[in-house]
């Protein structure tokens, strides 16, 4: 178990309370990944009770409704997740099948085309070894002893091959995404399918004592998407962008990464000598656009110092720019702009603290 809290107490007021229909912003760059901040969201929205929302001043009504999460990963698997959760003590697989978090897998199979018949890879992947045909029936052996046995031998007597196993029930991704078509057309398909996770986790269950619970949806790196795609495709950052707020609907609140390196954002600007590619020119629009959209934006960038033993990078929090768009947002925030270091250990555990502490 990790020697720091789970969620360190800085981290608290910014992943516990997040307002109705907001929009929530992680960018990160290569050097500083935000898995470890995803999965803190993902900790405070699936065990938040109703002791640390006293503690964070929240209303009665706003720990009176069951939390669940739907998380759609575009660039890591369902291993990996539960692997990394389990070390927070979040057990995904139990609370899968108790409809209280889905995994939605937009890795796997995202642009494979659909299998015609699963029993014919076999036959196929032996015609293309040259391989013998496998066996039915076991060798025949002599007998033992100094002298081979003579004789006419008995015929083999077939062997029943060994009954399959039962397969063992899938736990984990509830759906894999598949692209197919281009345009609007093929994420209008993504967005049913996502939406269908949606409802079915927010379908009351025994024992929700509820009608309606709030959804946590965690989209990871969509901006996979639009570079695998692009314009050539007819999917650009505005049709990504329009694809978000399509689906940010079906959620209480959504929770977006997206990369912000400086050669995928800066050399997209104007001011740039060398002329940008389409990939810079989209992938800078989608992410400064879902920032302008955002209610609260999370940075993860390096030091500017360089590596350090004790820290791992910075994480700046601001206000995007649709705060104050919400009624309720002024009401349920409980948090303040601020710039904090942090360093992942490597048991898990994540200390975040102030400059100079």
């Amino acid at each position: 178990m990790p020697s720091q809290p789970p969620l360190p107490p800085l981290l608290t007021p910014y992943a516990s309370s997040l307002p109705p229909s907001s929009l929530t912003v992680l960018s990160s760059v290569l050097g500083a990944t935000g898995n470890w901040l995803v999965l803190r969201f993902l900790y405070a929205a699936l065990t938040t009770s109703s002791v640390s929302d006293a503690a964070l001043g929240l209303s009665e009504t706003s720990h009176g409704k069951k939390r669940k999460v739907v998380l759609v990963s575009f660039l890591r698997g369902w291993d990996f997740w539960r692997t990394e959760a389990k070390r927070l003590g979040l057990d995904l697989a139990r609370l899968t099948d108790k409809q209280e978090f889905a995994f939605v897998d937009g890795l796997s199979e995202l642009f494979s085309a659909p299998s015609t018949a699963s029993t014919q890879a076999p036959i196929h992947q032996s015609s293309l070894r040259g391989a013998v045909p496998p066996r039915t029936v076991l060798p025949l052996r002599s007998q033992p002893g100094p002298v081979p046995a003579r004789g006419p031998q008995p015929a083999p007597r077939p062997v029943a091959a060994a009954p399959n196993p039962p397969a063992s029930k899938e736990i984990g991704p509830v759906k894999r995404l598949r692209l197919s078509g281009n345009g609007p057309a093929a994420l209008d398909a993504l967005e049913k399918d996502i939406a269908a996770v949606i409802n079915g986790v927010r379908t009351p269950t025994p024992g929700d004592g509820q009608e309606d619970p709030e959804v946590l949806l965690v989209l990871d790196q969509p901006d996979l998407l639009l570079a695998a795609t692009g314009p050539s495709k007819g999917i650009g950052a505005t049709e990504m962008g329009d694809w978000v707020m399509g689906l940010q609907q079906y959620a209480h609140a959504t929770v977006l990464t997206v990369s912000a390196d400086s050669p995928l954002i800066h050399n997209a600007s104007t001011f740039a000598h060398q002329p940008s590619t389409p990939l810079e020119t989209e992938h800078a629009a989608f992410a400064i656009g879902t920032a302008h959209r955002a209610h609260m934006v999370m940075q993860l960038r390096n030091l500017e110092t360089g590596a350090a033993r004790d820290v791992s990078g910075v994480l700046r929090v601001s206000k995007g720019g649709a705060w104050g768009q919400n009624d309720s947002t002024e009401g349920d925030s409980h948090w303040e702009e601020k710039e904090v270091l942090y360093f992942v250990q490597r048991d898990g555990g994540v200390s975040v603290f102030g400059r100079g502490e």
